[in-house]
């Protein structure tokens, strides 16, 4: 084991189920109700410093379903743009010019609709944080 701070273990999926579920009803995070079991099995005669308790499982936030789509749209635009970035430089190797123009004007196009997608994001977060 390099650094016993951090473990990582991979667990059966029914295994992993019921520790979150036996996390949750003790009102603690699964890293916490984890490592009180941890130290609860070591031997009794280990030294070992009291553990400050876990906090709260944060609540997660579920982005509102419009965001979530325009996010997404972001997303793709951003995987258009990099295809379309090796078009324009396998257009550039083989010597097409006018092709490669043509392409590198649609990136351009292409990163201008991404940072407006990434705007649109914006206000609807900072809308949806001002409800």
């Amino acid at each position: 084991m390099r650094n016993p701070k951090f473990l990582t273990l991979r667990l059966p999926g029914d295994v992993g189920a019921a520790l979150t579920a036996a996390a949750a009803s003790a009102e603690m995070s699964v890293s916490g109700f984890a490592r009180d079991a941890i130290v609860k099995a070591l031997p009794k005669g280990a030294a070992l410093p009291t553990l400050p308790p876990s906090p709260p499982p944060r609540p997660s936030v579920v982005p509102a379903e419009d965001l979530a789509v325009i996010a997404a749209l972001g997303g793709q635009i951003g995987r258009l743009t990099g295809a379309t970035i090796q078009l324009a430089r396998t257009f550039r190797e083989a010597g097409h010019v006018p092709e490669h123009g043509a392409t590198e004007s649609v990136i351009h196009d292409l990163r201008r609709a991404k940072a407006e997608i990434v705007a649109i994001v914006q206000r609807l977060r900072a809308a949806d944080a001002a409800r």
